[in-house]
């Protein structure tokens, strides 16, 4: 996609996480399904992982939806679900420079 030129249409992708195999993640997905989502990834994972392969999964996919010159937008139900402290800010600047939105 050239710079400046208008995107082709948008895709709102999602993630949703539960740290423990015993947590739902209906709540989430709920919300999720009310914000429009094309396509989730779920995953139950602990906060303190390092790697979340869905959430990693998802990212790619957004960058390869954007870079076709469809606008995308991951959409999380609570911004903690994506990771905290250094973490999510690293997440939100890749993000910002692959021109992908974020919404919580």
């Amino acid at each position: 996609m050239s710079a400046g030129s208008e995107p082709v249409g948008h895709i709102r992708l999602s993630y949703a996480r539960a740290s423990t195999a015993r947590q739902s993640l209906d709540a989430q997905l709920d919300s999720l399904a009310e914000a429009g989502a094309t396509r989730v990834f779920s995953e139950k994972i602990s906060t303190r992982a390092t790697k979340r392969p869905e959430l990693e999964a998802a990212v790619r996919l957004a960058g390869e939806i954007r870079s076709s010159g469809v606008a995308v937008t991951l959409v999380v139900h609570e911004h903690k679900r994506l990771g905290r402290g250094i973490e999510l800010a690293m997440l939100a600047e890749e993000l910002k420079a692959s021109d992908i939105g974020l919404e919580c």
